[in-house]
């Protein structure tokens, strides 16, 4: 996974933003953008930047990037109306900006969550209009949880279309974060248990179990659950009342239903994850353009030492398979 956002979204949101409830604000040489108050942190450059990003990705021998938006952008705060507003504007403008690179970008959506019936129709029109290839949501919506029965029509959407649900937590309001600010731990601990308590509810609110063929990928190595899923086996069988009720197999059968990016920052824990969840289940991610991205995600897998096939599922066949609309000019 990575992060883009069209420089012209930015000039529109400064032009109309304001009758959205949206606000973009500088200081000390930072732009933010406010959302029904809420404030973001500072954009980063490189988000908006696609001339330095193919730099980037040329030194790294990365021929091509599925982005997706910063989820601060997703704005779940927003009323429905001007959410949608949001969305439609983001997709209509990233796939304008990346149309000239088209060989070396594609997209995935964004959705106003904050209302499942029209986050499922901007999926609908981002993918068979636009011909976006996925979609990004955050790992909760609002104080609602991904299994909450009223997100269904997305999830029906989703499965209908086909199209992989790119699972991604907030930057600036995880869980626990009142107790994380310091060390970054808001990142390097929230980021991963937010991604964990949504795979989680995914799989024990028997969503995964109710759309069978429902795809969805989790960012950061998919947080703690490869690594503690045998904790949740255990609790299915000694506390069958209370984590059995929507599911009719261990959590650990559902594994290899998620697909898994490779930001796990450590070559041991990347090894453990494909040994875990199958080798066919992992994509490369890189988070740019963050600092606690993956600054060269090939050397990363490199490091792992797995053997040639394995590698090329990696780097390219389990994308391919995935994201085929995508990866269309790099069967090579």
């Amino acid at each position: 996974h990575c992060h883009f956002l069209p420089p012209a979204l930015i000039e529109l949101l400064e032009a109309e933003g304001p009758r959205h409830s949206i606000h973009i604000t500088e200081k000390d040489g930072k732009r933010f953008a406010s959302f029904a108050g809420r404030q973001t942190q500072p954009i980063p450059g490189g988000m908006l930047d696609l001339e330095e990003r193919l730099g980037w990705m040329d030194q790294r021998g990365i021929d091509l990037q599925i982005v997706s938006a910063w989820m601060d952008f997703s704005s779940y705060v927003l009323d429905p109306d001007d959410g949608l507003w949001l969305a439609s504007s983001l997709n209509e403008l990233t796939l304008e900006a990346i149309t000239p690179h088209a060989d070396r970008f594609a997209a995935m959506a964004a959705v106003p969550m904050q209302e499942p019936k029209l986050a499922a129709e901007e999926l609908r029109r981002a993918v068979r209009e636009l011909g976006m290839v996925g979609v990004e949501i955050g790992t909760s919506i609002g104080n609602d949880e991904l299994d909450d029965e009223s997100l269904t029509p997305f999830w029906t959407e989703a499965e209908a279309l086909d199209v992989a649900v790119l699972v991604h937590p907030f930057s600036s309001r995880g869980l626990g974060a009142d107790r994380l600010q310091r060390y970054s731990l808001a990142n390097s601990v929230s980021n991963p248990a937010e991604e964990t308590v949504a795979a989680s509810y995914l799989v024990l609110g028997g969503v995964l179990e109710r759309h069978p063929r429902l795809r969805v990928c989790l960012t950061h190595g998919g947080g703690f659950l490869p690594y503690q899923i045998g904790r949740q086996d255990r609790s299915f069988v000694a506390t069958p009342h209370l984590a059995a009720t929507n599911v009719s197999r261990a959590p650990s059968s559902f594994l290899p239903r998620f697909l898994y990016d490779t930001i796990v920052h450590s070559p041991e824990a990347l090894r453990f994850l494909v040994d875990r969840v199958g080798h066919d289940r992992v994509v490369v991610g890189s988070d740019y353009p963050f600092p606690m991205g993956d600054p060269d995600p090939l050397a990363t897998i490199d490091a792992a030492g797995f053997d040639a096939p394995v590698r090329r599922g990696i780097v390219f066949e389990n994308a391919a398979r995935e994201w085929p609309a995508a990866l269309t000019d790099h069967s090579s």
